[in-house]
């Protein structure tokens, strides 16, 4: 980028039962550039590619997001393929967890962004809470016990 350019970032997401883990993500993102754009992913492709629904539904997951001072602006995501979030909003770099670091859908990724000239930065995994974990704990009977 030359000097005076704005670094334009992007971090794809489900966002359900917002976490410090997404908090985190976000923050290091927007640390890293000048403009911070959120793709909170819609409740359909959340089921496709989970094969559940989301806890909490899109427009509130998106409500949630952009009530963040460090997220400048928020959009729907449509696709797996982050070449269409490229082209309906474009970016310089997108931001992952780096639990997606030298995997397959990493790679995947990396190559996808480099077609239309965007880059991919991995940005620390926080490993003591997700959606994934939460949802378990919800429908466990520990959090069945703490709520009676």
């Amino acid at each position: 980028m030359g000097a005076g350019q704005v670094v334009v970032g992007y971090v794809p997401g489900g966002f359900d039962m917002l976490h410090i883990g997404h908090l985190n993500v976000l923050r290091a993102a927007r640390e890293r550039c000048d403009r911070l754009i959120v793709g909170v992913t819609v409740d359909d492709a959340l089921l496709a590619m989970k094969g559940r629904p989301p806890v909490i539904p899109h427009h509130e997951r998106m409500e949630l997001v952009a009530s963040l001072r460090f997220v400048d602006d928020v959009v729907s995501d449509f696709s797996q393929d982050k070449r269409e979030a490229w082209r309906r909003h474009p970016f310089d770099v997108l931001f992952k967890g780096d639990d997606w670091k030298r995997s397959p859908k990493g790679d995947r990724l990396e190559r996808e962004m480099a077609e239309v000239g965007a880059r991919v930065v991995y940005l620390p995994y926080t490993p003591s809470t997700s959606s994934t974990m939460l949802r378990q704990f919800m429908t466990s009977g520990v959090a069945n016990e703490v709520v009676a």
